[in-house]
């Protein structure tokens, strides 16, 4: 009989997500490449897991870190929580188009939509709120996510692995 305590690589990346997502709400004194940093990997993991641990629970998850990031970074309910929603019926529809691609094609679509993703919720509290988001800001955290997100992939396999 395995323990409650057993961890998954499922369990792993929820843990993650919550730690990840802990760090992104609280980060006033934090150096903005940490800031990025945690950012960027929070998205990826998302991403990651919606493509290789798909299941309906990951609604009520995106609900939720959508609802929080909206209500906590934003004062509002809407951006992140439409791009987390409307990703998971993206993928819902196209997962079974995925499954014959390496993992060099799956790292590639995943750092497409997570760019994808990041640009939609900046475009989209821009449009809904008229909050004005900085081209630097985005530009920055495009080139961090294509450099950070090689090595983000490689671990999560890792992860995956573990027994």
């Amino acid at each position: 009989m395995q323990s409650i305590l057993h961890l998954n690589s499922f369990k792993i990346y929820n843990l993650l997500l919550f730690l990840f997502f802990s760090i992104i709400v609280n980060s006033n004194s934090l150096p903005f490449m940490f800031y990025y940093f945690f950012y960027i990997t929070f998205h990826f993991l998302l991403i990651y897991i919606s493509i290789y641990h798909y299941s309906k629970f990951l609604f009520l998850i995106f609900f939720f870190y959508g609802l929080s990031l909206d209500i906590f970074l934003l004062n509002e309910i809407g951006p992140h929580l439409i791009v987390f929603i409307s990703l998971l019926f993206f993928l819902n529809v196209s997962l079974k188009y995925f499954y014959n691609l390496t993992p060099k094609k799956i790292y590639i679509l995943i750092l497409i939509l997570q760019l994808l993703m990041i640009f939609f919720e900046f475009s989209s509290s821009s449009l809904l709120y008229n909050s004005f988001f900085e081209i630097n800001f985005i530009l920055k955290i495009f080139l961090l996510s294509i450099i950070f997100s090689l090595p983000i992939f490689l671990v999560f396999s890792k992860i995956d692995n573990f027994k």
